[in-house]
C-alpha cells in the first residue's frame, strides 16, 4: 500500500467557493500594493550599508562626545 496525501475518494467542491475567493484575493492583493506605496519597504541592515567604527581606550573615557567628534571628522 502506497502513502497517499490526498485520498482517492477526496470530492471537495472547489468551484463552489471561487465566487468568495476571487474577490477576496482581489482584495488582498490591492490592499498589498496600497501597503507597498504607504508604507514602503522596511531594508534591513544588508542594504543600508554604512561603516561601522569600533573604539576601544585602555583608560575609562570621560567625554564620549568629544570623541564622536573627532572620529567625525575622519569623513
Amino acid at each position: 500500500m502506497r502513502f497517499r496525501l490526498v485520498p482517492e475518494n477526496t470530492k471537495l467542491p472547489f468551484m463552489r467557493w471561487a465566487k468568495v475567493g476571487f474577490p477576496a484575493s482581489l482584495i488582498a492583493m490591492a490592499l498589498s500594493v496600497v501597503a507597498f506605496f504607504t508604507l514602503g519597504l522596511n531594508l534591513g541592515i544588508d542594504f543600508r550599508g554604512g561603516t561601522l567604527i569600533e573604539v576601544q581606550s585602555v583608560q575609562p573615557v570621560a567625554d564620549i562626545s568629544e570623541i564622536r567628534a573627532r572620529l567625525g571628522q575622519l569623513e
